[in-house]
């Protein structure tokens, strides 16, 4: 462990994720120019495998704790509980971080002691082919009309802690996104690191992320609810901005269904290719020949269209 490195606390929560978590302990081990320490809390894990899997880390210094399944926000809580460190990173136990990861992020906050955190670019790999979302530069007002970054970056534990940490009864989504309102609703702002840093893994098709956005409206109503003072005090604010970016996705023109006549279209568009025969075939072919379908099913791609198994335009 590097000598006069402020410390960080990586909490990596952990369900029946067995199969990844050594991935999630050793990104946050080889973090450069930092130090670091680590705390795992299988979170009632009960497919035989899981907590075997978390108690062969502690041989690598990591802190195993095994407690009752109590949801992912508890779960993170109790690990920042355990912490040493003036910093702290919650980090999935399917998802990792670059080496720079900690170090870079510390720069930041180094940079702007008034700033509650710093997060980066994040990467989706596997099944998220390689796509990077650019995250936006902090904006408390594009926050309460959209989450402005992943739950993964670097929070000064003082913050954290002043603002009450997560709230454990949001076990079905979006308790990332509340914490950042309450940061935002104290005068606290992040700070983004333009670098990819941080990996998402998606290895299944249904994601946590993707069961949250399906009850979206129930998660946003209670973003109001919890933070109502700070949306009332912007309201026309955040009006304004969420029309603006309706008009900028060309979103306004809406039929009876109630979705938008642009998107309608492009989902059809997306529909019909993964429907298609090729792509159907390519999902079944090894790496080498998946690449040569590519390449001949770009030539049937009209100009600009990417392809995602590439991620090549044609």
């Amino acid at each position: 462990m590097p000598q006069g490195q402020p410390l960080t606390t990586c909490v990596i929560p952990c369900h029946n994720h067995g199969s990844f978590v050594a991935d999630a302990a050793n990104s946050c081990l080889a973090q450069a120019d930092a130090a670091v320490e680590v705390v795992v809390i299988d979170d009632g894990s009960d497919d035989g495998k899981t907590p075997r899997a978390c108690d062969a880390l502690e041989a690598l210094g990591v802190r195993v704790v095994h407690q009752a399944n109590a949801g992912l926000p508890a779960a993170r809580n109790a690990g920042a509980a355990l912490a040493r460190g003036q910093y702290l990173v919650f980090l999935d136990a399917d998802d990792w971080i670059e080496p720079a990861f900690v170090a870079s992020l510390q720069s930041a906050l180094a940079a702007d002691p008034r700033a509650s955190h710093a997060y980066c670019h994040e990467r989706l790999t596997e099944l998220g082919l390689g796509v990077v979302w650019h995250v936006p530069e902090w904006d408390p007002v594009l926050l309460m009309v959209t989450n402005l970054h992943p739950v993964t970056c670097l929070i000064r534990r003082d913050r954290y802690e002043a603002a009450g940490g997560f709230d454990e009864t949001m076990t079905l989504g979006y308790e990332d996104w509340d914490l950042w309102l309450r940061f935002a609703s104290r005068g606290w702002h992040g700070v983004r690191v333009p670098r990819v840093l941080f990996n998402w893994r998606r290895h299944s098709h249904q994601t946590m992320i993707d069961d949250a956005v399906a009850r979206h409206g129930e998660l946003y109503r209670r973003l109001l609810e919890n933070h109502r003072a700070f949306f009332e005090a912007h309201a026309i604010e955040a009006a304004v901005r969420a029309n603006e970016m309706l008009r900028r996705a060309d979103a306004h023109w809406i039929d009876d269904t109630g979705v938008p006549l642009e998107l309608q279209y492009l989902q059809a568009v997306r529909d019909a290719y993964h429907a298609s025969a090729g792509v159907a075939l390519e999902r079944r072919l090894p790496g080498v020949l998946r690449r040569v379908l590519a390449r001949c099913m770009r030539r049937r791609l009209p100009n600009g269209i990417v392809h995602p198994a590439s991620g090549e335009r044609a």
